[in-house]
């Protein structure tokens, strides 16, 4: 039997490096073609396939092969997958990192008041989501909150009153205002003005988010507006019509992507990418398995999260009970504040009474089991804020032609359960794809593969 020597994987990759070196006199034959070949494709010392230019800019960066944008087509998350590195150096998915510096995960809650409120924020904070109080909530509170350096939205007009105008720098000492400025299309130039106007008066005292986006070329306006974080993606969401009705759309892996390589272009001329706004992929989120791709495949750096939030049973939508008399369906409101160790099994809840419920029913005569009730099927109440019934939580009236649905949606899961979940998804993506870290797991070593619609319908269990 053959004896093999023991050589390890940086070994392994030096010889396949060498394997694919173009010698000089290959470079100045393919340049001399009248088809110029501008890149040549490599491998780096983690196994990751990349594409090196082959011209003038000798010092240019490595770029991923799998630039969604070279192929002339627009993707959606439906459209690619992520593809495992050659090797990876990781051995269990617990060796990998997923949240940010401030431990959390890479998540926003949509300033949405079907999702959160000032009842339910904290909620989210503790289970490492970063929620954003909507503007159904009071003035009053949300000003409070961006004070205290928690994300709040505010309208447009209510932005340019409340930051653009009173230079309250000396009332701040060290504290961040963090300020999502709440508009459906975020190509209004008006936005980028007030921007400006409010990084003046409070300079690094205040962070600015802002959206929504749907042209690659828009970030550049961020970035010269000194904006921090992006939301981008128009017409995606559950509870959006806009694509559908106005037209208006732009496909979300593509979008993405091409708004991350943009973002590298200002690295690569020596910008700090900390002074870059951060990438918010919003709308379209179904599964964890779209998260992974906004973020490993694609290059966002945050993904924002509705109808996905909804479903949980510790959101602010609506919860309904669903009962039934004879043939006749009923929806009743779910007191959620009696129970306590809920629990869903096959898509039916069961739960305990609170002590509190027992003793106010013993109160008022009735006798009640403390343990393990039938509750049944239980549904949330969701729209978009663009809808007939977010312009009325907003507003108080309905102020335009709705651009966004209501719907019932199944409740199923409580925010820790999610949340397990998608720490583990994650882990488990970064483990496959040789990263340990969330910076690690971008686009420059990820790669994704387009895929055809029979493997969409093969692998979506």
């Amino acid at each position: 039997m053959a004896e093999y020597k023991k050589e390890n994987v940086n070994d392994i990759f030096r010889k396949i490096n060498a394997l694919t070196e173009l010698s000089e006199k290959a470079v100045a034959d393919m340049e001399s073609t009248p088809r110029k070949i501008k890149s040549v494709v490599t491998w780096d010392d983690e196994g990751n396939r990349v594409r090196k230019p082959i011209d003038e800019h000798k010092e240019s960066k490595a770029y991923n092969i799998n630039k969604l944008e070279d192929s002339g087509m627009k993707y959606s998350y439906n459209d690619i997958m992520v593809k495992p590195a050659i090797l990876s150096m990781i051995e269990h998915r617990a060796e990998c990192n997923p949240f940010d510096e401030n431990g959390k995960l890479p998540l926003f809650t949509a300033p949405m008041d079907s999702v959160v409120n000032k009842d339910n924020f904290e909620l989210f904070e503790k289970n490492g989501i970063i929620p954003i109080l909507p503007r159904t909530e009071s003035l009053e509170n949300r000003l409070k909150f961006a004070y205290e350096g928690k994300w709040a939205a505010f309208s447009l007009k209510e932005f340019e009153d409340e930051f653009t105008i009173a230079d309250a720098k000396s009332e701040l000492g060290v504290k961040t205002i963090r300020v999502l400025i709440d508009m459906a299309n975020g190509h209004v130039a008006r936005l980028y003005e007030a921007v400006r106007k409010a990084k003046g008066v409070y300079d690094d005292h205040i962070e600015i988010m802002v959206g929504n986006i749907a042209n690659p070329e828009t970030y550049r306006v961020c970035v010269e507006s000194h904006v921090d974080y992006v939301r981008v993606g128009i017409g995606g969401g559950q509870g959006c019509t806009t694509s559908s009705n106005v037209a208006i759309h732009y496909p979300m892996a593509s979008l993405i992507s091409e708004i991350y390589w943009i973002k590298q272009e200002y690295i690569e001329k020596g910008i700090n990418e900390k002074e870059l706004p951060k990438i918010i992929a919003d709308g379209g989120i179904r599964n964890y398995s779209d998260v992974i791709k906004a973020i490993g495949a694609l290059g966002a750096d945050y993904v924002m999260i509705g109808s996905v939030f909804s479903m949980m049973l510790e959101s602010a939508a609506y919860k309904m009970m669903d009962r039934s008399i004879g043939h006749k369906s009923l929806h009743l409101k779910f007191p959620i504040e009696r129970y306590e160790n809920l629990r869903c099994e096959n898509g039916f809840w069961k739960g305990n009474y609170t002590d509190e419920f027992v003793d106010k029913m013993k109160l008022s005569g009735h006798k009640v089991e403390k343990y393990n009730h039938d509750i049944g099927r239980l549904e949330a109440k969701f729209y978009g804020m663009a809808s007939k019934a977010g312009q009325i939580a907003m507003k108080g009236k309905k102020v335009h032609t709705s651009e966004g649905i209501e719907k019932t949606l199944p409740v199923t899961y409580t925010i820790a359960t999610w949340v397990e979940n998608m720490t583990d998804y994650l882990r488990s993506a970064m483990s496959y794809t040789n990263c340990r870290n969330l910076k690690e797991f971008k686009p420059n070593n990820v790669d994704c593969v387009i895929i055809s619609p029979q493997t969409q319908k093969s692998i979506n269990k």
